[in-house]
Order: C-alpha cells, then structure tokens, then sequence
C-alpha cells in the first residue's frame, strides 16, 4: 500500500518563486503532496488559522530561506518564521534549506532596510541553531538537495500520510487482519509460556528441594599426628545436597554456554564445598587437613542427564570450527529463568542447608594405604 505525504513548503514568495516551483515539483516526483499558503496573505486570525489547520495536516515542514525576511504580522515577526515556529512547535520534521550566500544575490531578490536585514540574519541563526541545514545557490542545487532531504527524513522519521480510498482494505479485510493479529499474539504467549516452564512428564522426576545422594572418597590427615610421620588416610562419606543447588551452583557458567569439561570441574568444585562444610563438625576428621576429593564419573553423569531431563539445559547449537568436536551446553529459557529465581539476592536470607556427612574409614585407610 504506497503511502503519500503531505509536504507543506513556507518562504517568502516574491523573491523566490523560480526556488518554489522547483521544490513543488520535486515533491510531486517523489509522489507526494505538496501544501503552502503563500498564496493567502495572512492579514487576519482567520487567515493565520487556516494556516494552522494545513501545517498540522501536513506531514513534513520544507523551509526556504533566501535574501528576504518577508512581510510582518502585527507584532513585528515574519509570515515565514511565524509558520517555522509553529511547525517546530508541533514537532513537524523540519527540512531546513538555506541560501549559501545571501549577501551576493541580486537587488530585487535581498533585503535593503537594515532592519529587516537584521531579523533575516537572526532568523537564519536560529535555524541553523535547532538543525542540521543544507545550502544552495542555485534552483537547480536546491531541487537536488530537497529530493535527497526529504528522501531522507522519511525514512529517518516515517509519518502518517495518506492512501488512496480505493487501496483501504475493507471492513471485512480490516477484520481478518485484526483476528490473524490476535491469533498470532495467543501463539507468541503461548510460545513464551512454553519456553519458560519446564517440560510436560517432568512432574515425576526429582527436582527442587529433593535431594540427590552421591559419594564421596577423600583423603584426611590429623595435623597433630607427628610420629614417626603424618599419615595419610583414605575416608568415604555421603553428601545429599538438593537439585535446586546443584543447579543453583553450575547455571551462572552456562549464562552462555560452557564445555562438558568444565561443567564437570564446576559440579565436582561444588561438591567439594558441600562436603567440606558438612565435615566441619565432623568430631572424627574436625581440624584435619582434607583433600583428594572424589566423585564417580556416573554421578556427575547422572547431574547432567537429570539437569537436561528437567529442561534446564540444552546441547548449545552455537557454531564452531570442524576441529572442535567438544560438547558444550547451555542454560534453556527455562533454566535461565529458574537461575534469576535461584540465585537472585532477597530481601530474605534463605535459610542455609544442613550438614548430614559423616566420614567413615575405609578399608584401604585401615590397612595403611596412602
């Protein structure tokens, strides 16, 4: 459906109707309409009011500035910069185009009072103040530079312009389009919806505030144990901590997307941690140094597995060089919502997990294994 604007043209007539007709027809071949009241001498309200009403059914404002201030209204002030003013005041998009060198044009087409010179000079000023201007010196160059102006100002700043009566669509055609509208803002909720809750079949999975047993196999040394030298000994212990944790500990890697190696070092670091401060008051191992911490390959297997099961992460569709062949994953629309959740700052501290690890022996340790 072409569009066509309508563009009001304001200067001063007498000096510039060659430049006036040159801009008319540059607007008639880009397709548009051009509008200007230089013709209706604004002598009275009613005049000035109807000038009014054309300006603000205009789309864009085309400003000619030659040698000539023009006629005064009764306060003193130019027709020209009366109707300036006004369209800048209702935010018209202004094409602002000024004479390079008005003091070298001829006679009949400059100011000869002093006065008049002077608001001339005051009105280019202020023009040239609130935009950016483009000059011309001959009709030829002002034809050129208001087709490439207002070319440009249209796409910069579309308005709303008019149609041809027989290119509306019908009442019936308006309708359907509203309906298809309607129907594709419902598939775009839906879509979102989708992509931000978790899985269907997800309901019979452990997730959240259940826990997630694994072991964990580790190395202790009693610091006071001097003779006839420190020892060496190998403990297992179970840690449960909660998928919500888990997940809440690895997320923040996958913000963009992170290797399976380094995912696994991020899951072992905090399994590590979690281990560590359930064995804080561990009487058995309290003051000891650990260290060697252990995780079963099937384990960290089974977080992943679960994590992807959950819909929290995916395989990342990222492109990368044949040579990489590493597998690398990311966090789901989902899981990146369900990490804003998690581990957001609250105004209420979430109360901290307990510990439940207690170390025990292993065989290996007993028989001096280290």
């Amino acid at each position: 459906m072409g569009k066509r604007y309508q563009v009001f043209v304001s200067s001063t007539f007498s000096d510039l109707k060659d430049e006036r007709q040159a801009a008319l027809r540059a607007i008639l071949e880009l397709d548009h309409m051009p509008a200007g009241m230089e013709l209706f001498p604004a002598v009275d309200d009613s005049a000035w009011q109807l000038i009014r009403e054309v300006i603000d059914a205009s789309d864009y404002y085309v400003l000619i500035v030659g040698g000539r201030y023009g006629s005064l209204d009764e306060e003193g002030l130019g027709y020209t910069e009366k109707e300036y003013d006004y369209a800048v005041s209702t935010k018209k998009p202004v094409i602002p185009l000024l004479h390079r060198d008005p003091d070298n044009l001829p006679r009949g087409k400059t100011e000869t009072d002093q006065k008049s010179w002077k608001k001339l000079e005051a009105f280019r000023e202020k023009v040239e103040d609130r935009h950016t201007c483009v000059y011309w010196a001959s009709v030829d160059e002002l034809k050129a530079e208001l087709i490439i102006g207002l070319t440009a100002t249209v796409k910069r700043h579309p308005a709303i312009g008019w149609v041809r009566a027989d290119k509306v669509p019908s009442g019936a055609a308006i309708s359907d389009l509203l309906l298809l509208k309607q129907r594709v803002e419902e598939l775009e909720s839906e879509l979102e919806t989708q992509r931000t809750s978790p899985p269907p079949g997800t309901e019979d999975l452990l997730q959240g505030d259940d826990v997630f047993e694994l072991g964990v196999r580790f190395v202790a040394r009693d610091p006071h144990d001097k003779f006839p030298f420190p020892e060496d000994r190998r403990y297992e212990t179970k840690i449960a901590p909660t998928w919500n944790e888990v997940f809440s500990a690895v997320a923040p890697k996958m913000i963009n997307e992170t290797s399976d190696k380094d995912l696994r070092l991020t899951l072992r670091s905090f399994f590590t941690s979690v281990t560590v401060a359930d064995l804080r008051e561990d009487h058995s191992v309290k003051g000891w140094q650990l260290r060697d911490f252990g995780f079963s390959d099937q384990d960290l297997d089974t977080c992943i597995v679960q994590l992807r099961a959950l819909g929290l992460i995916t395989h990342s569709q990222r492109k990368r060089s044949l040579r990489d062949t590493a597998t690398y994953w990311t966090l789901t629309p989902f899981g990146d919502r369900q990490m804003v959740i998690l581990r957001a700052l609250r105004r209420t501290p979430t109360p901290a997990r307990k510990p439940g690890a207690k170390a025990e022996r292993t065989q290996a340790g007993d028989d001096g294994e280290g």
